[in-house]
């Protein structure tokens, strides 16, 4: 499980003082990142170098509570799943240890002509051990 901890600032929030709901999908967008760079992949050389990059495949989302202006959140994140060329991300927001939002994330690989690219043997040793995952064979 990867921890990445975040602060709602008042450009989060919409007239209501609530954090608006497409900056949720921000938040868990910038623990994927991280999630990428601490498995010592740079997205920038990926994209310049070997033409391939990640992208989000799929989100189902539940908004459980509203965050607001100074909240300070915790964001997990945990690898539910691991294909060839994608993988499954469990995304949850919390503040002061209650779940406010719950959603799973599938993000593939493409090459630069938008096709699936297989994960390398090493990347997903990496991602494994990262997340300390075994698949059921």
């Amino acid at each position: 499980m990867f921890q990445y901890n975040c602060e709602v600032f008042y450009e989060d929030t919409d007239m209501g003082g609530r954090v608006y709901h497409a900056n949720y999908l921000k938040f868990i967008e910038r623990a994927r990142s991280k999630v990428i760079e601490h498995l010592n992949i740079d997205q920038r050389v990926l994209l310049s170098e070997e033409k391939k990059f990640f992208v989000v495949k799929n989100i189902i989302a539940d908004y459980l509570l509203p965050a607001h202006f100074g909240d300070k959140l915790v964001i997990y994140t945990t690898l539910i799943g691991l294909k060839r060329a994608s993988m499954t991300l469990k995304q949850e927001i919390l503040r002061d240890n209650k779940k406010i939002f719950d959603c799973n994330v599938r993000v593939a690989l493409l090459n630069c002509s938008g096709k699936p690219e297989k994960f390398s043997i090493d990347l997903v040793s990496n991602i494994e051990k990262f997340f300390k995952f075994s698949q059921k064979k």
